[in-house]
């Protein structure tokens, strides 16, 4: 009797078994898709990078538009008017387009668009362009609670999504059609992309990159900045309010006296992603504030956006100066950031310093930032 030939369907079984665990690694991880091309009549990835001049997050803002220019990309700061951009929850800018003024420079639209979280998630001016530039076939990406945003624009239904951890049920109650996920970084789900909490925008910023530029560019730049690992893996449920940080945030509130002012130096061709997170982590002690010195009223960054200063010329008495990266000096530093690439650390540690261990972390968990 002849011996059944099991090599081949073992092989056939294998072969699939193969391509499963391929098809489901790219389904769980962005980085495996296809690149980012402009669209005709584009130069090169047209990115408008969406604020709302009442009132936008600085760092979900001040990332992807640092970052993204890195990448090679065109990056816009678009706004309903030319008014100045108030962010939250310091800081001020001018945008470099209104509305009007980007679809007629751009009338294809956008190939990405980025949604930081707002002060009105339900701006009837920007839910109605944000529907617009998805029409258009824009790849729509959230950061932060810009994913309620882009829910109430009605982007997200149908569709999975992720967003900061403490609105989580939020979300589900308000934006039901939307099939909220838990520990994911970032989610990506048939054209349109969300990612967690504040912090998430340097990653979600590098794994757009390595869809623009490529991943070498890409890796370059996490290592610039400090950002070894990029992907999509999170543990949203490290991550709470409870008991321990509300009682951080009441003493500080109440008790914290004297009040810190923290003012970032900012000067001609500073970066925009070194300036963010120590503006957004200074202000979210619960102890004081945080703004902006310069050496006149308005700066360009390092890619061109216009800062308006917050002070300018010598800083006022018990200001705590703190001191990015190849920053020119205006007086002595409480803290000097000199590497960009533990600049986040360096500060988290210079507020346990001075303010206690128990507020640098109440800081990093409003950020959803997984401290080293």
């Amino acid at each position: 009797m002849r011996r059944p030939n099991i090599a081949i369907p073992f092989f056939f079984f294998l072969l699939l078994g193969v391509m499963i665990v391929a098809t489901a690694a790219d389904a769980e991880n962005p980085l495996a898709a296809a690149p980012i091309e402009p669209k005709p009549g584009h130069e090169r990835v047209v990115v408008a990078v969406a604020v709302l001049n009442a009132g936008t997050e600085v760092t979900d803002f001040l990332v992807p538009y640092g970052i993204l220019n890195q990448a090679g990309a065109d990056v816009l700061a678009v706004a309903p008017t030319m008014d100045p951009v108030a962010f939250w929850p310091s800081s001020s800018a001018r945008p470099d387009a209104d509305f009007a003024g980007f679809d007629a420079k751009f009338p294809a639209g956008a190939d990405i668009v980025i949604v930081p979280a707002m002060h009105d998630p339900e701006d009837p001016a920007m839910l109605e362009w944000l529907r617009a530039q998805q029409a258009k076939g824009a790849l729509m990406v959230s950061i932060c609670e810009g994913a309620s945003v882009m829910a109430a624009a009605g982007i997200l239904d149908g569709k999975r999504a992720t967003g900061h951890f403490y609105e989580h049920e939020n979300r589900v109650e308000r934006y039901g059609a939307v099939d909220w996920q838990r520990n994911r970084r970032y989610v990506e789900d048939e054209g349109v992309i969300s990612s967690a909490g504040v912090s998430a925008s340097l990653p979600i910023s590098l794994m757009l990159t390595e869809r623009i530029a490529g991943p070498a560019r890409a890796k370059e730049l996490a290592a610039q900045y400090g950002a070894g690992d990029y992907g999509p893996g999170h543990d949203s449920e490290a991550f709470a309010i409870g008991s321990s940080e509300i009682a951080t945030a009441l003493k500080n509130m109440i008790l914290g006296w004297p009040r810190r002012h923290y003012l970032i130096e900012v000067s001609e061709g500073v970066d925009e992603v070194n300036m963010a997170f120590p503006l957004d982590f200074a202000a979210r002690t619960w102890r004081g504030s945080s703004g902006t010195i310069a050496p006149k009223a308005e700066i360009r960054t390092r890619h061109g956006l216009t800062v308006i200063a917050d002070v300018t010329g010598d800083a006022p008495r018990g200001a705590s100066l703190v001191r990015l990266p190849g920053a020119e000096s205006q007086g002595e530093a409480a803290v000097t950031l000199a590497d960009p690439a533990t600049l986040r650390e360096d500060f988290l540690a210079f507020i346990a310093g001075d303010l206690g261990e128990g507020t640098a972390g109440f800081v990093a968990t409003q950020l959803e930032y997984p401290r080293n």
